[in-house]
């Protein structure tokens, strides 16, 4: 029989204000809204081929259920939970759905083995409830869909079973360890952040050792998820995967002989200028959109531009390092599109493992005014690239006015402790770190508008 899944999910900001007196808004609101991913990417994962909508009337929330492929309905005027819980019974059976799970998007810690359990009590029972450690109802399982109206709210396991045996209907009660648990209260908070399914240890980065040498063509997903196999571990949802630069260029064949760029004059003269490589330096001018600095200095010469994807770094990016066996005379190029290149590589794993999950490339830039390499985004997937604080306060209550958190670059930079250059790990995997699945984000929103450069 097929079974339709609809999350209920209300506005984030809106949600959890039971919590007031434990949480700010805007912890209470990131709460929410992992609380809600943990439970898209959980369906995802173990029920993809089933029907699975989300209920709300947030454009956000409905924005990342489209891009989980979920189906995000609206309430269409239906207030409230029980609106919300209708507007799900109308869908399913709009799709023929014989049967309906609706279920909370607050649950800290989902397992298969519960859901499926309340899924093989349906055999038996039209109504199925999965009772809530304070009598409410976390998840409902019904069939049909309409079998029976919803209540939900204070006491509503009693209030559904009412409801069941009111309409004929067979029902079953169970009380699950996990699916028992939400998050409503600051009492509930406490007993989640102290669970062991639940406890967050601190954030954790660990290298993915067996990356193969990659080659053009080469599935990148495929490569992470079997090296991770190798080791005997796997992706868990919001991880989020640092991906070094040089591996995605290779699979993408951006490699290329220096006897490739035929010198034009100006490449030439450059060169003879600063002392480098009249190939590369046309090469390095093919994928520049304005030189910045030129100056003669070793080891052969400097040239600093702006990349035509907007970067400005040394040689356009360009590197002769860590190519392979036999490459003395070969040239790696960024990729055409990084964002382009780590939403494929997101795509695949979520394929292999779920969601949600990160992923960010990174090259190594210098910096101006400071000496030393530093591993940068140049692509991001999910993760956003930069984090607006401006409508927030700090921890005194002072508005911040200016405060824009690098996140992705963050990210990257811790991630270049692990992807030494002599080390061969180029996939970095950062695990517990909060973050808030971004569809739309992108490396391009770290550039600065040309009318605020000031040095330049």
């Amino acid at each position: 029989m097929t079974v339709a899944i609809a999350i209920l999910m209300k506005d984030p900001a809106e949600a959890k204000t039971r919590l007031k007196p434990t949480l700010g808004n805007d912890a209470r609101e990131t709460l929410a809204l992992l609380l809600f991913e943990n439970t898209l990417g959980f369906f995802c994962r173990f029920y993809g081929d089933n029907p699975l909508a989300v209920i709300t009337p947030s454009e956000r929330v409905a924005e990342i259920a489209h891009a989980h492929d979920a189906t995000a309905l609206g309430q269409n005027g239906k207030a409230g939970i029980n609106g919300a819980a209708a507007r799900a019974a109308e869908w399913a059976g709009s799709i023929g759905a014989e049967r309906l799970l609706v279920i909370h998007a607050d649950i800290p810690t989902l397992e298969a083995a519960e859901i499926a359990s309340l899924i093989e009590a349906g055999n038996d029972a039209a109504v199925v409830i999965a009772e809530s450690h304070d009598g409410g109802t976390n998840a409902i399982l019904l069939s049909p869909p309409d079998a029976i109206p919803f209540s939900f709210g204070p006491r509503s396991a009693d209030a559904h079973e009412t409801a069941a045996r009111g309409a004929g209907r067979d029902c079953t009660r169970l009380t699950l360890p996990n699916l028992c648990r939400d998050i409503d209260t600051p009492r509930d908070l406490l007993s989640a952040s102290t669970s062991g399914s639940f406890r967050r240890q601190g954030v954790s980065l660990f290298a993915v050792a067996g990356i193969p040498e990659i080659g053009a063509g080469d599935d990148l997903s495929a490569a992470i998820a079997q090296a991770l196999s190798d080791m005997g571990g796997e992706l868990m949802p919001r991880d989020i995967v640092i991906v070094a630069q040089k591996i995605v260029s290779k699979s993408e064949a951006r490699m290329f002989p220096l006897d490739a760029f035929v010198p034009s004059q100006r490449a030439i003269e450059i060169a003879a200028e600063i002392g480098k490589d009249a190939r590369k330096v046309e090469a390095i001018l093919s994928e520049s959109s304005d030189i910045i600095r030129t100056r003669r200095q070793e080891p052969d010469g400097l040239l600093i531009t702006r990349h035509r994807q907007g970067w400005i770094c040394a040689n356009a990016g360009i590197d002769q390092s860590n190519l392979g066996e036999g490459r003395d005379d070969m040239l790696l190029l960024l990729p055409e599109d990084p964002d382009a290149s780590a939403a494929r590589i997101r795509a695949g794993l979520e394929e292999r493992y779920g969601g949600p999950v990160g992923v960010v490339i990174t090259d190594t830039f210098g910096r101006p005014w400071r000496h030393g390499l530093v591993n940068v985004a140049i692509g991001v997937a999910g993760v956003p690239a930069v984090v607006d604080w401006t409508v927030r306060a700090d921890a005194y209550g002072r508005g911040l006015k200016a405060t824009l958190p690098a996140f992705a670059d963050e990210l990257a930079a811790a991630s270049g402790l692990l992807m030494q250059k002599d080390a061969g790990l180029p996939v970095v995997i950062v695990r517990g770190l909060p973050w808030s699945d971004t569809p739309l984000a992108s490396a391009g929103d770290f550039l600065r508008p040309l009318s605020q450069e000031l040095f330049l």
